[in-house]
């Protein structure tokens, strides 16, 4: 069942473009010719969060980040999440949690036409806190977060209802 959590307006991103976004708790995944990205909340045995601080944004974060191409909702999710944290997960085994729906306000913004969906999953490892190793350079930081570090460091960001909503 797909249920409505939040609005966000006016939302400012680093290009200098704004949105309203709607944050949307559903165990089902959006329709994919829809999604222009994915980011994935990545929780080890111990319960941490595995987070990451974006150059781009100058925020933390979880994983995530734009489809390229034709690619698939989770083969871009898995892509990002490797890219960016080195963690390898199976497509399989993320479980699709909710999504964010944009809704272009002010500048050009980066989506595509008639992409509007940022799908959201959560991924459960069966180790502690592996070493997170980009491949990549857009991100600045990475770590393990408690749920307290994990608020301290995001909860002011507009999708925050959306974690609250999967992990409480």
């Amino acid at each position: 069942m797909t249920r409505l959590l939040a609005t966000a307006t006016g939302v400012t991103f680093a290009d200098g473009t704004s949105a309203d976004v709607e944050l949307y708790l559903s165990p089902a995944p959006a329709e994919e010719s829809r999604v222009f990205a994915a980011m994935v909340f990545v929780r080890d045995a111990h319960g941490d969060f595995a987070l990451v601080h974006s150059v781009r944004r100058q925020e933390w974060g979880a994983p995530g980040g734009w489809r390229e191409g034709s690619e698939a909702v989770r083969d871009n999710a898995v892509r990002e999440v490797a890219e960016e944290t080195g963690i390898r997960l199976d497509p399989e085994e993320l479980t699709a949690v909710g999504y964010e729906r944009f809704g272009r306000q002010t500048g050009h913004g980066l989506w595509r036409p008639g992409q509007d969906v940022l799908q959201c999953f959560r991924a459960q490892l069966a180790e502690t806190a592996p070493v997170l190793r980009p491949s990549l350079d857009d991100t600045s930081d990475r770590a393990w977060a408690s749920w307290a570090e994990f608020e301290l460091r995001c909860g002011h960001l507009f999708w925050w209802p959306l974690a609250v909503a999967v992990f409480s």
